[in-house]
């Protein structure tokens, strides 16, 4: 009942805007006739009393000079009501000014009848009425009627042609009713333009409070301009906005590239919405959900967004659970196989690096397992200092490493090796380690379209990392 009661409420007010707004507008309109009136009454007495001077016809002369005159005072009058009558109640004044209009009309035709028998005056101002003044249909009724039965009553005494009467009759009848008809038709057509407004003027202000009450950061945009509309307080805190400009600040400012503005542009413009699409800001993660929406008019981008950063922080931390090897912390097996599964559903060539670390087995018989632990990580970190960013390092497992060398020269690989093993060797030289740091590798080329297996990629590699072993044992028995 409480919700019915507002929404009547509401239609009221709407109501009472709408008469008041139309009133406002009609009494600008009076002025500006008012006006047009007074500076042509100079045409009216050059009419009245010069060139009609000579017309026999005293009576007509008279009733037309008079209400010309009455024009005038009635136009000098309105103007001083107008000032005067700002904030008050027009209605009646409205109403009294187009009466008197009409009455003007209706008897300068009649007077007509005393000298030429035409009707013209009175029907140029009915249809002047009807455009210029559209008043609430049933005041317009009343007012016409009301004048067009004093109109025929006059026409009837001074006619005295029986046909004559009847085609006035008729003829003003009918522009009666055209009147009438063009006056509610401005009258609905400006009623109903006020209605959407005002409907449109509710929407944006629920819209608007809607928008600020949502507890989530939300951003409006113009998708055109990328002019900033809206911005509710969530989003000043959320993005540290408190001292920004907004006039300068790009309703994308969240993307860090025109490119990905261009992307998101072209999914709204596809699918009108654009759901859980992360972006990175500083230290936060948020998730961005970007709507296409009509406000005020124009096509606008709606922006809301809800911080994830917790949760990317526990799917990194499952990332690096699932992923890293907890000793050395580069890739898992698990997860390097997975690279290399990839890498052979491509079509580039790369180099397989099979890595064995020497002496493990030694290292932990005499001196403990954490040394052991300590000969790997310091080998594994060796590794990583000298492969590339684009290069992959994963542990097999125990002391065998595998790195990936996204490259299809040989040479370049050998290079990296030869760093590695440089490292070594000075590591040897200055004693750094109570035991022997080095390693053994082996380098497999696979060539895109080899029909291998992960498993069986490896295997190669690993033969000519035993190659090598052993030439290194064969070493070692000849220098004994």
């Amino acid at each position: 009942m409480e919700l019915l009661a507002k929404h009547a409420t509401g239609g009221n007010d709407m109501e009472q805007q709408f008469i008041d707004c139309n009133e406002n507008l009609l009494f600008e309109r009076i002025k500006y006739v008012s006006y047009m009136l007074i500076f042509t009454y100079p045409c009216f007495y050059i009419v009245d009393f010069i060139l009609l001077a000579k017309l026999n016809n005293p009576i007509y002369k008279f009733i037309l000079s008079t209400f010309h005159i009455i024009g005038l005072i009635i136009s000098l009058i309105f103007l001083i009501l107008y000032r005067r009558s700002k904030g008050h109640a027009k209605g009646s004044i409205i109403l009294t000014y187009l009466l008197l209009y009409l009455f003007i009309g209706a008897v300068s035709s009649i007077n007509s009848q005393l000298n030429n028998g035409n009707i013209y005056a009175y029907i140029i101002i009915l249809l002047a009425a009807g455009v210029i003044f559209p008043i609430r249909p049933k005041h317009q009724a009343c007012l016409i009627t009301g004048i067009h039965l004093f109109f025929i009553t006059g026409l009837f005494f001074l006619e005295e042609n029986h046909f004559s009467f009847l085609f006035k009759l008729v003829n003003s009848t009918g522009t009666a009713v055209i009147s009438f008809t063009i006056a509610y038709a401005f009258y609905s057509f400006r009623k109903n333009n006020f209605t959407n407004e005002w409907k449109l003027k509710k929407n944006e202000e629920s819209f608007r409070t809607l928008f600020h009450m949502n507890p989530n950061p939300l951003v409006l945009f113009n998708l055109k301009t990328s002019n900033i509309l809206l911005l509710n307080q969530q989003a000043i805190e959320y993005f540290h906005l408190k001292n920004k400009d907004m006039a300068k600040l790009d309703g994308w400012f969240m993307l860090t590239t025109p490119e990905e503005k261009q992307t998101i542009v072209k999914k709204l413009e596809e699918h009108q919405s654009l759901k859980n699409y992360m972006v990175k800001l500083e230290q936060k993660w948020s998730m961005l959900n970007f709507e296409l929406v009509n406000y005020l008019g124009e096509c606008c981008v709606l922006i809301g967004s809800t911080d994830i950063t917790n949760l990317k922080e526990t799917e990194e931390e499952l990332y690096n659970h699932a992923s890293l090897d907890p000793l050395t912390g580069v890739l898992n097996r698990r997860r390097g196989m997975e690279i290399l599964s990839q890498q052979l559903d491509g079509a580039s060539d790369f180099i397989v690096c099979y890595i064995d670390v020497n002496n493990l087995k030694m290292v932990n018989d005499r001196y403990g397992h954490s040394a052991g632990d300590d000969l790997i990580i310091t080998c594994c970190e060796t590794i990583k200092h000298h492969i590339r960013e684009k290069d992959v390092l994963f542990r097999l497992g125990g002391d065998e490493f595998i790195i990936l060398i996204f490259d299809q020269q040989i040479d370049v690989a050998q290079a990296i090796w030869s760093s590695i093993q440089i490292e070594f060797q000075d590591m040897a030289i200055i004693d750094q380690k109570p035991y022997p740091i080095s390693a053994s590798h082996g380098l497999y080329q696979y060539k895109s379209g080899s029909n291998f297996s992960p498993d069986e990629i490896l295997e190669l590699a690993d033969k000519e990392m035993y190659k090598e072993k052993f030439k290194q044992k064969g070493n070692q028995f000849a220098r004994n």
